[in-house]
């Protein structure tokens, strides 16, 4: 197992002492500068150095705890969630971006006779732990069934393509044959053998035509068989995955029988609702006549709008996917709109619950339920984030504990006095947001504001919109964290994290969280319950609603 020893150049005494014992127990170090290699660039041997590493040990002084390269490394070893192994040489009152980093990370403090054997019983215990979770995986591995009937269900699949294709193909041509059928074939067999339907006598007269083969189809509309054919294709891929055994020719010989009966049903339809073109001249007339069109923006990805309204902010909106009819698009909001913690500790108070503080103890050492009660929940259905996003009340109802300040990592931050983010958005704009099936982690949820998954940032790549985004000035305004401010002071970063809605699986209250542009990891996991990260929301909008500005 290799270990990284993050530590100050004042306490390199004391790292050589802690890599000599971990070494001599058959563990492996990487110790600046000893590990350096030579000619190459120092940082990026250290970032090499953490990313081979399975595990940190910060040797924490006043130096390190005010060493800008200290700090640089254990952000590096939180965002590639590594296990970090905390060892006190002195009583340090931490920097508030050490603090950040290290709220939820091991701690050992130093012992009177200097032997290091806490780290080395600290980095066992991890070992054995990661042995053990990888022995079980593979028990789990080897005792999975394996799937069957793929191949069958396969055959099933791509005999059913065949056989929508075909109908399809059918239905075309008959369709076309009502248009290009010669006028001697529609004098002595107005219905053909097939089944097609022949075109009128003469062209001059167009609409005694179309009302002769409409009444021949059954008062069937080309629309209306098309849509027949698109019904009788996902009935036959039904019948098909039940029984493969079933020839294609077969399949297609029902579903010409269907279409025979779908035609007669829709006969009746039509005569029911008076849709009739019986009338010749009337007939010609609907025929070149079409119904209203509806003003579709011509909209592109990346393209941007504005809609609703924040901390008395309007919100630019950018389209990061658009359905295959132009008519709805999927948005996320420009800019960090604010800053707020994706859950609430579910006990009240973060990192704490039944009298016992949990700040320095790793999530591993602690179960699901006591980790949600100390550092809140990080599943998105239950979250108060989604909660909040989906309000348009004044006063906001969460089914569990309310997002005060008290339960943040901050005492900062609370949200549970402040109207729901719909709120400021004018009715005509609610109806605009379409309600989403959104799928996280397996579960779905029916919401008309949501964040997006690891696996849906790719859609900002397509839509060339950036992932790094800044929070607007209200929202600067807003927070009291302090996090933004400190980035800005101390890195010189005016882009800032936002929250995902995925768990992190290996916790029971960590999602996923993009990066600013310090580091080059894109995304990591935190707690949920830090007030200090930023939320773009996301939503489905209905494109005719709304006026598109470009980009």
């Amino acid at each position: 197992m290799q270990i990284f020893l993050s530590h100050s150049s004042k306490n390199a005494g004391e790292a050589e002492a802690v890599c000599e014992i971990l070494e001599k127990a058959g563990h492996k170090c990487f110790l600046a500068p000893r590990d350096i290699s030579s000619g190459r660039e120092y940082a990026e041997e250290i970032v090499n150095g953490i990313d081979s590493s399975s595990a940190v040990v910060l040797l924490l002084s006043e130096a390190a705890n005010s060493s800008p390269h200290v700090l640089r490394e254990i952000e590096r070893a939180v965002s590639k969630k590594l296990s970090i192994i905390v060892y006190k040489l002195e009583d340090v009152e931490l920097s508030k971006s050490m603090e950040y980093f290290l709220m939820t990370h091991q701690w050992v403090n130093e012992k009177s006779d200097k032997g290091y054997k806490e780290i080395l019983n600290c980095i066992n215990g991890l070992e054995n732990k990661k042995a053990a979770e990888e022995a079980e995986r593979n028990n789990g591995a080897e005792k999975r069934p394996r799937k069957k009937g793929f191949a069958v269900k396969t055959a099933a699949i791509a005999a059913a393509a065949v056989v929508s294709v075909i109908a399809s193909v059918l239905i075309l041509v008959l369709i076309i044959g009502v248009i290009n059928r010669p006028d001697d074939v529609f004098k002595e067999n107005p219905v053909m053998e097939n089944g097609s339907v022949t075109e009128d006598e003469k062209s001059s007269d167009i609409s005694e035509s179309v009302s002769d083969t409409v009444s021949g189809m059954g008062g069937t509309s080309a629309e209306e068989i098309l849509q027949t054919s698109s019904e009788i294709s996902s009935e036959t891929t039904a019948k098909t995955e039940e029984s493969v055994s079933e020839s294609t020719a077969q399949s297609v010989s029902e579903d010409a029988a269907d279409i025979e009966t779908s035609s007669a049903s829709l006969s009746e339809t039509r005569e029911e609702t008076s849709v009739t073109v019986s009338e010749s001249e009337t007939a010609a007339e609907d025929l070149n006549t079409a119904a209203p069109a509806v003003e579709i923006p011509q909209a592109e990805l990346g393209d941007s709008f504005m809609l609703g309204e924040y901390l008395g902010e309007p919100i630019k909106w950018r389209i990061i996917k658009l359905s295959d009819d132009g008519k709805t698009a999927v948005v996320i909001a420009n800019d960090i709109l604010t800053l707020k913690a994706f859950d609430a500790a579910e006990g009240g108070k973060y990192n704490s619950y039944g009298g016992e503080s949990y700040w320095n103890v790793p999530p591993w050492e602690m179960t699901q339920e006591i980790e949600r009660l100390a550092r809140g929940d990080n599943r998105w259905e239950l979250s108060n984030l989604r909660t909040w996003l989906n309000s348009d009340r004044d006063n906001v109802t969460y089914t569990d504990t309310e997002p005060s300040s008290r339960a943040m990592s901050e005492l900062k931050n609370g949200y549970n006095t402040e109207p729901g983010f719909l709120k400021s958005f004018k009715k005509s704009e609610l109806s605009a947001i379409l309600t989403t099936e959104v799928n996280t982690n397996g579960t779905v949820t029916e919401d008309r504001v949501y964040l997006l998954s690891r696996d849906e940032l790719a859609l900002l790549d397509e839509a060339d919109v950036s992932v790094y985004a800044l929070p607007t000035q209200s929202a600067v305004e807003q927070d009291q964290s302090g996090w933004f401010s400190l980035n800005v002071n101390e890195y010189k970063v005016r882009d800032h994290y936002w929250w995902l809605r995925d768990p992190n699986t290996d916790t029971a209250s960590e999602v996923y969280i993009v990066n600013n542009s310090y580091t080059g990891e894109r995304i990591f996991s935190h707690n949920v319950g830090l007030e200090g990260y930023g939320v773009r929301p996301v939503m489905t909008v209905d494109l005719t609603a709304v006026e598109l500005d470009g980009r």
